[in-house]
């Protein structure tokens, strides 16, 4: 069967994976120092790079301070003195990201365009930028480009980490970048069960459960994008605190059991009194569904992969045109003026 332009591109995560140069951010990296960091954009240019950089942050205990917000959520700020603001639109003309460049430039903000197109607006107007390599995609879904937003924000992390004496040794992480890629492939490409593919296909409503690391976050925006389905993102065991109540029957619930394992009873009882099916995706068979292959280092993207890959079984289960949806559009809100 012919792939569409988003499986493709999907696949093509593990060439970018690859080829990725960690030497990238090292000179803004150093001119950050302690800074205050915010990520924004909007769609998939935020919910995984974003989340998961800043995830990787606390992790190392960063001096800085790094923050997440939705472009359009900066707005009601007007003190960004110190700080460096990463703007991040694939197309480079978001109209929330664009309005928000100036907005914090004239606030004191050091602006960072992170695009895709090269002569684009934010390009132009951005402090500095860094383009992708990965180029334009086609499907309207945004995938590879999600995978080269991540590393960027990584590698920035990475080297603010080793500035400030942490353990981070970027030969190893290239070698694991490379097994991470090959573990990418092979859940995007991962077979999934029938009886599964058949509960997703007939499910009203899928709810995502995760970490807030983007990653169920960006599932669940995928869900729209390559399903058609109406998709909730719980952050992490909020579904078992009162939505069973509103919640009908015959949903999938998807989630990684590895991240919960001392909850996988809640989530059994929850799904007995909503009377809806669970739906693993992780390294483990804790609960039925798609076992996924993992680099600890960079598990956040095998995991995402894992959606994906469970996802284009489903549209193509569902006989949908991934490539061409009725309603939604490449660039949600493009910038004119």
């Amino acid at each position: 069967m012919k792939l569409s332009f988003t499986e493709q591109e999907m696949l093509e995560s593990k060439q970018v994976m690859q080829n990725f140069d960690f030497n990238l951010t090292e000179n803004i990296a150093e001119e950050i120092g302690n800074s205050r960091i915010i990520f924004t954009g909007m769609g998939s240019s935020l919910i995984f790079p974003g989340n998961q950089a800043k995830n990787r942050a606390l992790k190392f205990n960063l001096t800085n301070k790094v923050e997440v917000f939705f472009a359009s959520d900066l707005f009601q700020f007007t003190d960004f003195s110190d700080t460096y603001i990463f703007l991040c639109s694939n197309s480079g003309k978001t109209k929330e990201v664009i309005l928000l460049l100036e907005h914090a430039q004239k606030y004191g903000a050091k602006c960072i365009g992170l695009t895709a197109v090269a002569d684009s607006i934010l390009a132009q107007r951005a402090d500095k930028k860094i383009i992708l390599t990965c180029g334009f995609e086609k499907g309207v879904a945004a995938t590879k480009s999600v995978v080269e937003q991540g590393l960027v924000y990584d590698s920035l992390i990475f080297h603010l980490a080793k500035n400030q004496r942490k353990n981070v040794d970027f030969d190893q992480l290239k070698n694991e970048l490379n097994l991470a890629a090959e573990a990418v492939e092979k859940n995007i490409n991962a077979k999934v069960n029938e009886q599964l593919l058949q509960v997703l296909a007939d499910a009203k409503y899928y709810f995502i459960v995760g970490l807030e690391n983007g990653v169920a976050e960006e599932i669940t925006l995928k869900a729209y994008e390559i399903s058609r389905k109406m998709a909730l993102f719980f952050p992490d065991t909020h579904i078992v605190h009162g939505p069973e109540e509103a919640i009908e029957e015959g949903c999938a619930i998807i989630f990684d059991p590895s991240s919960f394992q001392d909850y996988i009873s809640d989530f059994e009882k929850f799904s007995g009194k909503t009377n809806c099916t669970l739906i693993g995706i992780g390294e483990d068979n804790l609960i039925s569904g798609l076992k996924v292959e993992v680099n600890e280092t960079f598990k956040n993207y095998c995991l995402l992969s894992g959606g994906w890959g469970l996802l284009r079984n489903v549209g193509n289960k569902m006989g949908i045109d991934i490539d061409h949806p009725v309603k939604a559009s490449k660039v949600g809100n493009p910038f004119n003026g």
